[in-house]
């Protein structure tokens, strides 16, 4: 049986085929905007012609289909998602406006517009309610009111309500008969304590907005995709990939789809990981570049960090998901002028379409990738194997009339000035991402991935003297491969709010056993037995008087290993040791408050493993394709440089730069001042001199 894993960008569609004795195929696909089921199908049906098979042949025989995809995080951040209105406890219509600052805001700038919210004012409904803090009811839920917010979200075609009431995290007894009410004219109403159980109002209100915000975009994709899966003969799983990393079923990824912001995102953090513990690098930083962003994760010990602060669009995402930073600026990123004259790249892409000026498909404007293929670095006639056939003369046309005259520069210098700017981005987003967390970016191994991070990657990590850059031979559909290694897993979490000193371990400990019996039942509606899973115990913990929360993590454990005093002691022990880790001190002495309790279960999929190459002569030269010429600043403009078949390298070669890799679905620039060397999976060390 084969499993296929796909991820979904902005530009492209990748996919991975794998089959029981581990022998992989790649395919990558223009993706469908309008239609995202379309590029999906279109890619399975490149995986199938690769083995030989129809597409009915090649679903007939797969076990599971893994999606990864951008599709809730790029519809919230266009805008384009449902319209919802809100049901909120009255005296708290103004949540939005007064939540959390946010960390791009200028707080003593007046003149800084409100953030856009996505449920405007005029749709929110103040219902009679209060529960205190303790969970005790003060005021009892007028359910006239919820009738009324009803009558008024039908009035003004409202698609899904979102019900959040006050310290329904401690007690959601109010939410839960409100949204029975609802469920009569709304029966995808979203409910905050559902979505999660945080403390925080925003927090809260947010998330559980943009769950209610996608939902029914993902629900129409997912069912046109199923369908379209069931037409060609697929009778196996349909997965998901989660924020975190982790893979669930379609129909439970529907009941809150909070989780799969930054889906896409996180399987290229475990293809990092994956990679750091095969090859045995201890810190890596993961670059995936494709046509529309970058994506950049810090992996300090080979450990993904997670955050409950991502940022989309003006507004947060609570749900813990992997801390993945993502800029604009990727292949198919758009060089303009601004009105002072200043040459700019990114963030607004070209897309899959029209793309680039160089796809010949309508589009007018100046890419990274236009400025590319001027200089050489990207082969016209192979790109993705010769797929997509790319015209050179329209890219330096582009570039000539939007930028080169403009500034009064000829198209190779402009052309240069593009490619070297997007570097110039990307590298000064890379070291504030290790150093905002108190690393050195020369202690790190770059992974280069995406289909332009092997382009890029390395002239942008001799700028930060990082030097080592580890580029997979995949490497055009790195998060697509990432999903292979990604287990099935559930989170939950649970308010507390004890001081360690009064906090009782049976209470805990009964806690922990009902998220944990959620957990099982929520991974059996999966086909998993009790006795495939393990289970990770954790918290969100501060010093008493502090601000924020850092995330505590015990050691795996089987389902139903008892909780006891010696294991709370354990967890505080834990949250000393990491505060110290972090920021360099700790006192034990200190109060420590267990703010919230977490609990991750876990079941994991079939291992994957790299297949090794006999190591072979260190000579390249019978996988040269050709010399052609390409731009090299540091060499004076233009030089005749040695071209690979990067499908001839083997286990052993070496080659130094100036030299081009030409893999099927990415291309490597080795600029003069490194050198780089198969290694025994096929994948390339490059070394910086």
């Amino acid at each position: 049986m084969f499993e296929i894993i796909i991820d979904t960008g902005g530009t492209f569609t990748d996919g991975v085929l794998i089959d029981e004795e581990q022998k992989t195929g790649v395919a990558k696909f223009e993706t469908t905007p309008a239609e995202p089921a379309v590029g999906i199908m279109n890619c399975i049906t490149r995986l199938a012609e690769e083995r030989n098979l129809t597409l009915q042949e090649l679903l007939r025989n797969t076990s599971t289909v893994t999606i990864g995809t951008t599709l809730p995080t790029n519809t919230i951040l266009e805008e384009k998602g449902a319209k919802c209105c809100l049901l909120y406890t009255k005296g708290f219509r103004d949540t939005f406006e007064l939540g959390r600052t946010m960390p791009k805001v200028d707080i003593y700038n007046l003149k800084v517009p409100a953030p856009r919210v996505l449920i405007p004012r005029y749709l929110r409904f103040g219902v009679e309610e209060r529960i205190q803090y303790d969970g005790q009811v003060i005021t009892p839920l007028k359910e006239n009111d919820v009738l009324a917010a009803v009558k008024k979200a039908k009035e003004y075609k409202v698609e899904v309500p979102v019900i959040c009431f006050l310290h329904s995290y401690i007690n959601p007894a109010h939410e839960e008969r409100a949204a029975e009410i609802v469920k009569a004219e709304y029966p995808d109403v979203v409910v905050s304590s559902r979505i999660m159980r945080r403390w925080i109002e925003y927090d809260r209100l947010s998330t559980a907005t943009f769950a209610a915000y996608v939902k029914p975009l993902l629900t129409r994709f997912f069912r046109i995709l199923e369908e379209r899966l069931k037409e060609a003969k697929f009778r196996g799983t349909l997965l998901l990939s989660t924020g975190l990393g982790d893979v669930t079923t379609a129909e439970l990824s529907l009941e809150n789809p909070g989780h799969l912001l930054g889906s896409g995102l996180a399987t290229g953090a475990l293809m990092g990981r994956f990679l750091a513990e095969q090859c045995g690098f201890n810190n890596v930083l993961t670059f995936d570049m494709g046509g529309t962003s970058v994506d950049i994760g810090v992996l300090k010990d080979r450990t993904i960090a997670t955050t409950t602060e991502m940022i989309i669009g003006d507004q947060k995402n609570a749900m813990e998901s992997m801390d993945i930073t993502s800029i604009g600026e990727g292949g198919g990123s758009i060089a303009w002028i601004d009105r002072l004259g200043i040459l700019r790249v990114g963030p607004e892409s070209a897309g899959a379409d029209p793309g680039p000026a160089c796809y010949d498909k309508g589009g007018k404007r100046p890419t990274t990738t236009d400025a590319d293929v001027v200089l050489g670095y990207i082969p016209a006639d192979y790109f993705l194997g010769g797929t997509i056939p790319l015209n050179p003369s329209l890219a330096r046309k582009a570039i000539e009339e939007e930028i080169a005259r403009p500034l009064k520069m000829d198209a190779v210098e402009a052309a240069y000035s593009i490619a070297s700017l997007s570097e110039t981005i990307m590298g000064e987003r890379v070291f504030l991402s290790i150093v905002e967390k108190g690393y050195d970016p020369r202690d790190f191994v770059l992974i280069a991935g995406g289909g332009a991070g092997p382009v890029h990657g390395v002239a942008m990590a001799a700028r930060l003297g990082m030097k080592k850059v580890y580029i997979p031979k995949h490497a055009g559909v790195f998060s697509a491969f990432g999903g292979i290694v990604a287990d099935y897993g559930y989170v939950l979490n649970s308010f507390y709010y004890r001081r360690d000193d009064e906090a009782s371990a049976d209470d805990v400990k009964a806690l922990y056993d009902a998220m944990e019996k959620e957990a099982i039942e929520t991974l059996a509606r999966q086909g998993i037995g009790k006795k495939d899973m393990s289970i990770v115990r954790g918290a969100e913990m501060r010093y008493y008087g502090q601000l924020r929360d850092i995330d505590v993590t015990l050691p795996e454990v089987s389902p139903g290993t008892d909780f006891t005093a010696a294991t709370l002691k354990e967890l505080v022990a834990a949250f000393h040791s990491r505060h110290e880790a972090l920021y360099g001190w700790a006192d034990p002495a200190l109060p420590a408050v267990i703010a919230l309790l977490k609990l991750r279960a876990i079941a994991r999929r079939r291992p994957f493993r790299l297949a090794e190459q006999t190591p072979v002569s260190q000579d390249p030269s019978a996988a040269l394709k050709r010399r052609r010429q390409v731009y090299f600043k540091q060499l004076g403009g233009f030089k005749e440089t040695p071209c690979y078949d990067g499908d001839r390298l083997q286990h052993g070669i070496a080659i130094k730069g100036p030299a081009i890799i030409e893999e099927q679905k990415t291309t490597i620039v080795v600029p003069p001042e490194a050198e780089v060397k198969v290694d025994a999976y096929g994948n390339y060390l490059v070394t910086i001199s």
